[in-house]
């Protein structure tokens, strides 16, 4: 059951006050209602979304939570296909469980009893071994040092008697040094230029296939005279052009407005969006019907955008 709220003045608007509970509980509500739309066209009623909430936090903090993109996108989804509407539904049920997934509290620290038994297999090792009797690795290697000692005193006793014999070595063991250095520096510039490249040409090469896809996809839409999915697939075109740009991390959650939040409003790109975005969300989310000339449109801004 959801606690009482009261009506507070947030962002110019009036919003319903929630606590963090109100809020998960409606966020699963939301969730199982587009997985209603998805199945069933008739369930898609934008009425049950609900107001938009003011949510405290026991810090003492607070957000706005706003739903009306889902209310439109309920809307949408009354009058689509059973594919389209499943695909549309199933993009508001990410965005849903990212906001889900936000408000999960952290995992717990592990409990006395794991925390125990990993210090003790860690005072179980050789290093916090009090034992006074050496191992026989150590008596290999007292030996070795020993031996290693004497010959650097016969080493030092021949340095006395030829003084040229310090410098000349210094100056062999400073120059191996280096030059084992410069190939061990120049060995990984080369994988690591390499590395850089395969990777480059592999994301490049799926950013490639994922536009050729959308733009196939709106071919096909226009040709059967479906300009209104025609437009849609053109404007995720456009978006995994600019994420094979690496202005943006691909997050399928994201709203269209988002997007033009990421983009820097000097950059040349950033108008073309804006404006295939505008005519998008108006044909797509505001139920508008499209025609040729708005997928000719569509198809002019993002040409346009990959050449910019």
């Amino acid at each position: 059951m959801h606690a009482q709220t009261t009506q507070v003045a947030v962002s110019e608007q009036i919003l319903k006050q929630s606590t963090l509970a109100d809020y998960t509980g409606h966020l699963r509500a939301l969730r199982s209602l587009a997985a209603a739309c998805a199945q069933q066209s008739s369930a898609c009623d934008s009425s049950q979304v609900g107001a938009d909430e003011h949510i405290s936090l026991a810090s003492s903090a607070a957000f706005d939570a706003h739903y009306a993109w889902i209310g439109a996108a309920l809307d949408s989804a009354k009058s689509l296909p059973a594919t389209n509407r499943a695909a549309l539904m199933s993009s508001v049920e990410s965005h849903l469980d990212a906001d889900l997934a936000d408000v999960q509290p952290a995992s717990s620290s592990p409990d006395f009893a794991t925390a125990r038994r990993r210090a003790n297999s860690i005072l179980a090792g050789r290093e916090f071994n009090t034992s006074s009797e050496p191992s026989l690795r150590d008596r290999i290697m007292a030996i070795l040092y020993r031996w290693l000692d004497r010959l650097l005193s016969h080493v030092a006793a021949f340095g006395s008697r030829s003084p040229w014999i310090g410098p000349v070595l210094e100056w062999f063991l400073g120059s191996l040094a280096c030059a084992l250095l410069l190939v061990w520096a120049f060995r990984g510039v080369r994988r690591q230029r390499v590395r850089i490249q395969l990777d480059a040409a592999r994301r490049i090469q799926q950013t490639d296939e994922r536009v050729l896809n959308w733009m196939h996809e709106a071919e096909e839409h226009a040709a059967r005279a479906r300009f209104r999915d025609a437009v849609h697939c053109l404007y995720w075109a456009s978006i995994a052009t600019l994420e094979g740009r690496r202005l943006w991390q691909p997050d399928r959650a994201r709203t269209p407005r988002e997007y033009l939040r990421l983009l820097d409003p000097a950059s040349p790109v950033s108008p073309l969006l804006r404006r295939q975005t505008f005519s998008f969300e108006t044909i797509w989310y505001g139920l508008r019907p499209a025609a040729r000339p708005d997928y000719d449109h569509a198809l002019d801004l993002h040409h346009r955008l990959r050449s910019a």
